[in-house]
């Protein structure tokens, strides 16, 4: 035991010091990112052991590393071949298939899979670093915190789950600018969560005959209520019509909106509940695994998790006459998710995390556009002032 042990800490630091040498001349913080994560995930293995680790937070892990060990191991040319629906929906194919090449090499299945998650993660704090061009430490700080790529994204880095992948290309899918690589996101993401993809697709839809609709017209603080109704029209709508199997001349007649099926108090506050990260509080008890007390002390350890979501609407709610095309796509598509995944069983914080780049995007605009703001008026109150006293 001893030995798999000493072979994964070799492995760990390896595969450390080989990303720490790449990100030497990058921002402090990305080089923080990966000590942590090589702190964190030596712990954890040391503590649960190589192959129990795997039971850490989620058992999901499993499912993983049992597709790197197909994907490397399987017989393809005597085997039978995986089902579509193995490839489409069970595996996230693109998650362990990015493990895959480092397990050839003999590295362990869920230290693979932490890799993956690890570089996701560099990747798009590198990103939004550069975007905002955060060089002192406390802005590099604050963009990382309010984007979850501190916290929160930190501690998914340790762990053998494709949350921090969805997180890069989610943020890849909505800022890039050329058709292939806004396909080539997309795609990605229907494997590895197809609602989420399905949610994207709508919400630029959407958004593009709403900006036809409204081409001229000011809607001032109105625009931000409609969006988020019309998403939580639009998820239910989707989930109406993908999990209830309606289809032929039952179509119309079956499908169902937040007007016409069962989508009163309970259903409000559950959605409204994702606007602030607090889904545990309106989830059946039945899948909630830890106490109230200890929810709640989760995520105080994990602030952002509450503090973006918060943020993010109050900044939509508040401000909403500032919002920018990217900004109602984030709404949109945040609230049509939502709406799909409050009527599963699966309404958790986690479900969140692939938009929390975007939505700390709307966030950091908003403090640009603020202090660019102040900045313009204390160099017109300077300027007043010489004047005067000319």
């Amino acid at each position: 035991m001893f030995d798999s042990r000493l072979l994964y800490l070799i492995q760990t630091l390896l595969i450390a010091g080989t990303l720490f040498l790449m990100v030497r001349r990058e921002a402090r913080l990305l080089q923080l990112q990966v000590l942590i994560w090589t702190v964190g995930v030596i712990a954890i293995m040391w503590r649960y052991e190589p192959v129990a680790q795997l039971g850490f937070y989620s058992n999901d892990q499993i499912q993983y590393a049992a597709v790197v060990r197909i994907l490397t191991t399987w017989n393809w040319a005597e085997g039978e071949a995986p089902s579509l629906f193995w490839w489409t929906e069970f595996s996230k194919i693109p998650y362990p298939a990015a493990a895959a090449p480092l397990a050839l090499i003999g590295i362990h299945f869920a230290l693979a899979l932490k890799t993956v998650s690890l570089v996701c993660l560099l990747a798009l704090s590198r990103e939004l670093l550069e975007r905002y061009q955060a060089d002192g430490l406390r802005s590099q700080i604050t963009v990382l915190y309010l984007t979850g790529c501190g916290l929160i994204g930190t501690f998914f880095s340790l762990v053998a789950l494709r949350e921090t992948m969805m997180m890069y290309f989610v943020y890849r899918y909505a800022t890039d600018r050329t058709l292939i690589s806004k396909l080539l996101s997309i795609a990605i993401i229907f494997l590895l969560r197809s609602h989420l993809a399905a949610a994207l697709i709508v919400a630029e839809v959407a958004l593009a005959i709403w900006s036809w609709l409204t081409k001229g017209r000011r809607l001032g603080f109105a625009e931000a209520p409609v969006l988020i109704v019309g998403g939580v029209t639009l998820g239910y709508l989707m989930f109406s019509w993908r999990f209830n199997g309606i289809q032929g001349y039952d179509f119309f007649r079956r499908l169902q909106t937040p007007f016409n099926g069962n989508f009163g108090i309970t259903e409000t506050v559950q959605t409204a509940s994702n606007f602030a990260g607090l889904q545990f509080l309106t989830a059946a008890e039945a899948f909630v695994r830890l106490s109230v007390a200890e929810l709640l002390l989760l995520r105080l350890i994990f602030s952002d998790t509450v503090l973006i979501p918060v943020a993010f609407t109050l900044v939509c709610l508040v401000v909403n006459h500032r919002l920018r095309e990217r900004h109602k796509f984030t709404l949109l598509a945040f609230t049509i998710y939502v709406s799909i995944v409050t009527n599963t069983d699966f309404n958790s914080f986690r479900q969140n995390i692939p938009l929390m780049p975007l939505m700390g995007v709307v966030i950091l605009d908003f403090l640009q556009d603020r202090k660019l703001q102040r900045s313009v008026e204390a160099k017109s109150v300077g300027a007043g002032a010489l004047v005067s006293s000319a």
